[in-house]
Order: structure tokens, then sequence, then C-alpha cells
């Protein structure tokens, strides 16, 4: 990932240790996780299935890309036509998602079923940075189907491409702290901590907002 000026201040407004880390050179892995779901019935809008990782991160994490692949192993088998369907399929997959974060912090990236072939556009429209994934977290794929696959069993694979760092320094430093060598580093990045002392003060005197109380 190469970031130009404005990424990495975009970058360490919400993931000050990430954008630290980059700016600093600090050496990284590459990461990569699948989410294997399967479908053994046909049936539209049954119970979904769920995946996760195997794990929870053991380092702070950028997804950089999610890919996925699909196989129907009793369609067109033996058949040249098959790898033309399972193109085909791609663009039209008829495979929901919802996806979630939790370990910390807790959200959901979208609240209702999202076309596969959408949502893996949408995670690199929202996060042209990289999707940051913090220590401690877990992604989870809830699944269904939007429409009927021509048959099963269906399976589907999602892959999670990105980074992790080596320094085990990382662990430890605080938002603050990266934000205090990113300004060191000439990165401009706000001092939250005098930013909330500042807007105590400047707070309108508002009845129950005065010192004191009243």
């Amino acid at each position: 990932m190469i970031l130009a000026d404005r990424n990495v201040r975009n970058l360490a407004l919400y993931a000050p240790r990430i954008a630290y880390a980059m700016v600093a050179g600090i050496p990284r892995v590459a990461f990569a996780v699948d989410l294997p779901i399967q479908f053994s019935s046909a049936t539209v809008n049954a119970p979904p299935v769920v995946a996760s990782f195997q794990n929870v991160l053991a380092q702070d994490t950028v997804i950089e890309r999610v890919s996925f692949s699909l196989f129907q192993q009793n369609t067109f088998p033996g058949s040249p036509f098959q790898s033309l369907y399972f193109a085909m399929l791609k663009a039209v997959s008829g495979v929901g998602i919802q996806m979630s974060v939790f370990g910390g912090p807790r959200y959901n990236v979208n609240d209702t079923f999202t076309a596969l072939e959408n949502l893996a556009d949408v995670l690199a429209i929202t996060w042209p940075q990289g999707w940051p994934l913090y220590k401690g977290s877990n992604v989870k794929a809830t699944a269904t189907l939007l429409q009927a696959p021509f048959s099963t069993p269906y399976d589907v694979n999602l892959t999670f491409l990105g980074w992790q760092w080596l320094d085990s320094e990382l662990d430890g430093l605080s938002d603050d702290e990266a934000r205090r060598r990113l300004r060191g580093l000439g990165i401009e990045t706000p001092n939250l901590a005098q930013l909330l002392v500042a807007g105590d003060a400047t707070a309108p005197h508002l009845p129950g907002n005065r010192p004191g109380g009243g």
C-alpha cells in the first residue's frame, strides 16, 4: 500500500497506530484468511450460514482486499461450459452477506443482507486506505441465498487479504502516543486531550452546564 500525505492524515484520525506503523516503516507481513461457507439446500431465505475467523486477530491488521470464489460441483460437471457458468455467477452470485466486527470495537459493516458481488466493492470504496481491524477483533459473515442456485452444494469462499506488523511495541502503543509520534514526524494530527479540554472551556453555560451545576 502506497499512501499519499492526505491519506496518512486521514488514517491518523481514526487509526493512529496503523498510520504511525506505515510512516515509520515498521516491517510488515502479508495476512490472508478464508471464510468458507457452504449452502447444502437451495431454499431461498432459509436460516443463514455463519462463519468467522478461526482465531481473533493477534495484531492490528489492515485489510486491503476482500475477494470471493464460487463453486457448484454438480453444475455442468466435466463440461467446458462449467468455467463460463462460474465466471457469469460471480457477476450475480445470488448470495447475500451481512458482515460484522466483534471483539473491540463492535459494529455492523452492513445492517441488511448485501449481494456478495457488491459488498466486495463497497469495502474498497469505503476504506480506500485499507480496512483497519484492531488487535483482539474478529469478523463474522452471515450468509443467505437471495436466489436459488442451479445446484447444491453451493460453496462460497471469502478471502481477506491485508497486512500485519512485526513490531511488538505496537501492541502497547496508545493512540495518544502514536499521534504524538506522528506529529514529531511532521504528520498533522490533532491532540485530542487538548481539544477536549478546550471544548469543555468553550461549552455554553446552559442550565445544568455551569461549573458547580445549577
